[in-house]
């Protein structure tokens, strides 16, 4: 059997279990185990005896078992050792089977168990407390089935908390406020004896736990699944998982849970608030029990929903904030809040955490959805203002289905005052659904989150670090945590902070524990970054100043000559580096000459420098805008037009990857409407897109190219261009560098012209420097040849002066010296190939013959 492979106290469980299926003349299966573990002596048994199962009890559950499917024990048997590890356990013990049972909802043991109406939630969380060591081993077997379950988290960890003194519990100081108009109906009950009712408020409150006469005491066992005291199941119930939408709030270390008695006050009776307690969560209730994690910040946020709840009119709070902001979490926070404050506060009360999918569920027939909200307003008008609705995408009620048969009466409730609630919303969702209507409008207060600041973040980060680490298996540094935030905080703008962060975190710790690595390196966490943003590993490990400082150099390995050019594009470059700069693209230069200088190639070079690939740029020729209308291509067709959903050919590609090279080449022959719609991209870094989004441009390096200017550039005498006679040496051709710029500025719109960071008048190249253009194009030939064809490739005496005497035009720059190439040496050596006169291994020679034309000789391999 599987569970014998290893010697620690499942061994005992497994020979128990087999005599157990052979006593029972059964095939063994997982409720044999269950049985097994149920039995006096196992480290499991005391937390099923305190929720009612025993031995006995089980065997009047299970009549006859129905086999398992054929790897169920093995897959249990996997799931519980797994858990041991991430649990950090010293070995697997009955306490992890258990678990591994709890969690296989396939299996015949969850089954039996889910028929006998056990609270698996409840029992899932006090085995876990006890497995992590958050409960005594004493606790065992004397918990009763009546107390609170304890807390989902792992104990605190004070020494990390000391270390990190940027930490802040999102819990504020609850400041002293006006009591409620019906004090007593969260107040804690009543130190009577059993005859009394539902506590201090009696019988006619609305909140509060039944006594035990009622048959509903406190998590008591006639409590059914739907009632609020039962444990959320599922991932949240896991210490170690985060809380599912809540970034910043993950299911780490969490408070102690409070006593029984403080508890009640938070309570819903599930005979007076039916629907509340099935359909909703309580969150204040789940505060107190210590089963919600303290958030990082947001005191600000909280407070602020503090007050608008405790206004008499328009009292209903929205969140509105990107996706991943924290809004979910800040939520919580708030039901922490009112957990954390004293009885009869304004802040003491309940929140039930509500969403538009669980208030639809089941009201397929015309009028249920109504019947429902009814009955849902009723309970609440019962509670007298002190249960607070929590409504995840508040939106959705006011939209669809939900609007046109709860339109009316959900306005009238809010208006009313008889349904509070707090809610979040997208700010694209507020502008859409809920700011055009001015009745809805006025009833909600909207509450607007921000992303959390760099320092605040990396706090964030630490704290779901922690519990990540316990997830994985694996420890994440400081300084993967600093960079997890700085690398997704500039190379995803897409997302927000803190749950980007969080989750490259997340991604880097299950590839770290894949492969085997504890820590999470660096490397690992770059790869990651590297996938999500199209940014090359290589940028993201290499310091900025080094590559910053040497950049003329790097710029020069593929451009020219321009030196001059180069030095002031660096200059620029690395003030942007340096932070020196505002809400504006890393650099905007107007390059101007002639035809084949190497304008494009130096875009081509920043590419290469900034972003490690020369495939980092977009390229948009502006001789296809000579039109008005066309500046819908670059942004995208408005509304209502045809392709609006498509989006433009320049927003979408600076949306998909901000850090790249935009070059727009030609910008004379543009239309004077496509220049204007640069103006707020070069002074501002943004652009709304035919959609009404912002695309950020701050990013991104933007390269434009012209000829204005060249024609009286050649015209001017400085311009013009000679030979010695005989061959001599030549002069470097001078243009006039400022009537060429005088031509660009007397074309180009003013304050066009006067955004551009650097104007930069490219001269024609001189015979030198096209002859080096030569030997870098024959050396990349080679280079390429040898990959691919493992063919060797040289060149004889006087090959590069031949190129030269046919590809040297100095008005046409270094083009015709690669039309040169591709005619006299490629064309020969690709009918060389085809004739398969060059296989691997031999090595071609191109010559000049007696009347001086190119011939390439091969020369066979060597022999072995």
């Amino acid at each position: 059997m599987a569970l014998a492979r290893t010697d620690t106290e499942l061994r005992p469980l497994c020979k128990r279990a087999e005599q157990l299926a052979a006593r029972r003349r059964e095939p063994l299966s997982t409720v044999h185990l269950l049985m097994a573990i149920s039995a006096p002596g196992s480290a499991a048994s005391g937390v099923l005896e305190a929720h009612r199962i025993t031995p006995q009890r089980l065997e009047r559950l299970v009549h006859s078992t129905v086999g398992d499917e054929s790897d169920a024990i093995a897959k249990v048997v996997d799931e519980a050792l797994a858990l041991a590890s991430r649990t950090q356990a010293r070995m697997p013990s009955a306490l992890h089977l258990l678990l591994a049972l709890l969690s296989s909802r396939r299996c015949v043991a969850y089954r039996v168990l889910e028929q006998g109406e056990v609270d698996l939630a409840r029992l899932r969380s006090a085995a876990m407390q006890v497995a992590i060591g958050a409960a005594p081993a004493s606790a065992r077997a004397a918990a009763s089935a009546s107390a609170p379950p304890p807390s989902a988290g792992p104990a605190p960890a004070p020494r990390r908390a000391a270390a990190r003194g940027t930490v802040v519990s999102l819990l504020p100081a609850v400041r002293p406020r006006r009591p409620l108009p019906a004090p007593g109906s969260l107040g804690p009950p009543s130190a009577g004896g059993p005859s009394s009712g539902v506590g201090v408020a009696g019988p006619s409150s609305g909140l509060g736990v039944a006594g035990p006469s009622s048959g509903a005491g406190v998590g008591g066992p006639s409590s059914g699944p739907g009632a609020a005291t039962a444990a959320p199941s599922g991932p949240a119930a896991v210490p170690s998982a985060p809380s599912s939408g809540a970034p910043g709030a993950w299911a780490g270390p969490a408070p102690s849970p409070r006593p029984a008695a403080g508890l009640a006050r938070f309570e819903l009776d599930p005979k007076r608030f039916p629907l509340l307690s099935s359909l909703g969560r309580n969150l204040t209730l789940a505060a107190a029990r210590g089963e919600l994690a303290p958030v990082v910040g947001r005191e600000a946020e909280v407070d602020r929903c503090l007050d608008v709840l405790a206004k008499r009119q328009a009292n209903n709070p929205v969140l509105v904030g990107a996706p991943g902001v924290g809004k979910s979490s800040i939520v919580r926070a708030v039901a922490a809040a009112a957990a954390a404050s004293p009885p009869g506060s304004a802040d003491a009360r309940v929140f039930v955490e509500l969403t538009a999918a669980e208030l639809l569920g089941g009201t397929g027939v015309r009028g249920a959805l109504a019947e429902r909200f009814a009955t849902l307003r009723q309970e609440v008008r019962a509670a007298r203002g002190e249960v607070v609705l929590a409504f995840d995408d508040i939106h959705q009620l006011f939209g669809g289905e939900t609007e046109a048969e709860l339109g009316a009466e959900l306005r009238q409730a809010l208006a009313r005052g008889e349904l509070p609630c707090l809610g979040t919303a997208t700010p694209e969702d507020f502008r859409r659904v809920l700011e055009p209507d001015p009745s809805l409008a006025r009833r909600l207060s909207p509450i607007f989150v921000d992303e959390p600041p760099p320092e605040q973040t990396v706090a964030i980060a630490r704290q779901g670090a922690d519990a990540l680490t316990a997830y994985h298996g694996v420890r994440f540094g400081d300084d993967v945590v600093a960079a997890a935030v700085a690398w997704t905080s500039r190379y995803l703008p897409g997302r927000a902070l803190p749950d980007k962060a969080l989750a490259v975190l997340d991604l880097g710790g299950a590839r770290a524990r894949r492969q085997g690595l504890d820590p999470v390196p660096l490397e690992t966490l770059a790869l990651v970054v590297s996938e999500q943003s199209d940014v090359p590993p290589e940028r993201l490990l290499e310091a900025d100043g080094e590559r910053m400082l040497a950049l003329e150099s790097v710029l020069a390995e593929t451009v020219v000559g321009h030196g001059k050019a180069l030095a002031r594009i660096a200059a620029v470059l690395r003030r942007n580096a340096a932070g020196l700069r505002g809400r504006r693209p890393v650099g905007t230069f107007l390059l101007l000459g002639p035809t084949g200088v190497g304008k494009t190639e130096t875009a081509k070079a920043v590419a290469q420098a900034l972003f490690h690939s020369p495939d980092a740029m977009t390229r948009i020729d502006l001789t296809e805008y000579a039109e008005p209308h066309a500046l819908a291509r670059l942004v995208g067709a408005p509304p209502g037009y045809v392709g609006h959903e498509a989006g433009g050919q320049l927003t979408e590609a600076v949306r998909r990857r901000p850090y790249q090279v935009i070059l727009l080449d030609e910008i004379e022959k543009a239309h004077r409407d496509v220049l204007m719609a640069f103006l707020q991209v070069f002074d501002e870094g943004r652009l709304t897109d035919g959609r009404g989004r912002t695309v950020d441009f701050t990013n991104a390096v933007i390269v434009l190219t012209s000829n204005l200017g060249a024609q009286a550039a050649a015209a001017s005498p400085a311009g013009r261009i000679g030979f010695e006679r005989g061959g001599a040496a030549e002069r470097r051709p001078a243009p006039d560098p400022a009537a060429v710029v005088a031509a660009a500025r007397a074309a180009l719109p003013p304050e066009f012209y006067n955004r551009i960071d650097e104007v930069l008048v490219y001269a024609p190249l001189a015979r030198d420097e096209v002859r080096s253009v030569a030997e870098r194009l024959l050396e990349g030939l080679a280079e390429t040849l040898a990959r691919e064809r493992g063919v060797a490739l040289d060149f004889g005496a006087g090959v590069i002066e031949a190129l030269l005497a046919h590809g040297y035009d100095p008005e046409l720059g270094a083009r015709p010296i690669k039309r040169a190439i591709a005619v006299h040496v490629e064309a020969p050596l690709a009918e060389l190939l085809l004739r398969g006169e060059a296989p691997p291994g031999a090595r071609v020679r191109f010559e000049l013959d007696a009347s001086g034309a190119l011939v390439p000789r091969a020369s066979p391999p060597p022999r072995p």
